[in-house]
């Protein structure tokens, strides 16, 4: 286990993320790194293509809208310096990564991290991430519901991962996340809360979409030579992001709290985010309006 040793004398405030060198190589990486369905092969090419150009170009402001949360917390876990061992269950980029490791930076308490993800494209932004801020990490390229590992985890942490999911799957990553902590140990995270949603699933309409689309495009020709692909392609790319992005509706905080407890978590913070600052200031990656809000989750395991 090592300390992230910062590039620069000071250590840094907030997480650093360089979308601007990193962009160009999901976007090159992808088709070639993406995770392809054995059986459908199908791939998720669509979504780590643009992801982090969505990001670079501000549409979408992602786990930054939890930022003070997500610092706050990991801060308050290196303290303790019996949470050195750290799982990300799955994620897009680096973000939170980035997160964990500026947090215990900042307490000089040691880091060990692990990031699960079925896609490759995923596990190489994290290693090049790893690599240039000299973060200790593993990566396995596996489905997070599959993963095992001898030495069970201090933290579990995920942005947004549990409307990939419905209720019954939903209660299996829980039930594998209690799995993979050691007793005493905490699950972070957050989640987009959708009180009035009409539908057992979310996703964008074809207007929709294309409105992404034209935004996309205007923002990237509003930002050459600094955004490198062709704005046109990228509006194509992230037309096919739209079309095909689906989540779960998860209406209420009880239908995580419910599932936690269910499977041995005490729930310690289950709340909605920081009220109409957080809302002003959250671009979501998709359809939801002021009326959703983005849950704030710290569970422990019994």
């Amino acid at each position: 286990m090592t300390i992230l040793r910062p590039t620069s004398p000071e250590h840094h405030r907030d997480p650093v993320e360089p979308l601007a060198e990193t962009a160009p190589i999901a976007w090159a990486e992808a088709p070639e790194r993406c995770h392809r369905d054995p059986e459908t092969g199908d791939t998720c090419l669509w979504y780590h293509r643009v992801w982090q150009y969505l990001r670079l170009l501000g549409i979408i402001s992602s786990i930054r809208t939890n930022t003070d949360f997500l610092m706050r917390t990991f801060r308050d876990c290196a303290r303790t310096g019996r949470h050195s061992r750290v799982l990300v269950s799955a994620t897009a980029d680096y973000s939170m990564l980035a997160h964990v490791a500026c947090a215990y930076d900042q307490e000089r308490s040691a880091l060990d991290v692990t990031v699960v993800d079925r896609c490759e494209t995923s596990l190489l932004l994290n290693r090049w991430y790893a690599d240039r801020y000299h973060v200790a990490l593993a990566t396995a390229s596996a489905d997070v519901l599959e993963y095992a590992t001898e030495h069970p985890f201090d933290l579990i942490c995920t942005h947004n991962f549990l409307g990939r999911f419905d209720a019954a799957s939903r209660g299996r990553l829980v039930a594998h996340w209690h799995a993979l902590l050691r007793p005493g140990g905490v699950v972070v995270t957050t989640q987009r809360i959708r009180p009035n949603a009409r539908t057992a699933r979310n996703f964008y309409t074809n207007e929709q979409a294309h409105e992404l689309s034209a935004r996309v495009a205007a923002a990237a020709r509003a930002h050459r030579p600094q955004i490198d692909v062709d704005p046109d392609e990228l509006a194509r790319a992230v037309y096919e992001y739209a079309i095909r992005k689906i989540g779960h509706s998860i209406r209420a905080n009880r239908e995580i709290t419910d599932a936690l407890q269910a499977e041995g978590f005490e729930v310690e913070l289950a709340d909605e985010g920081e009220g109409d600052a957080e809302r002003e200031r959250d671009r979501p990656s998709s359809t939801a309006g002021k009326d959703t809000y983005r849950m704030r989750i710290v569970a422990r395991k019994r």
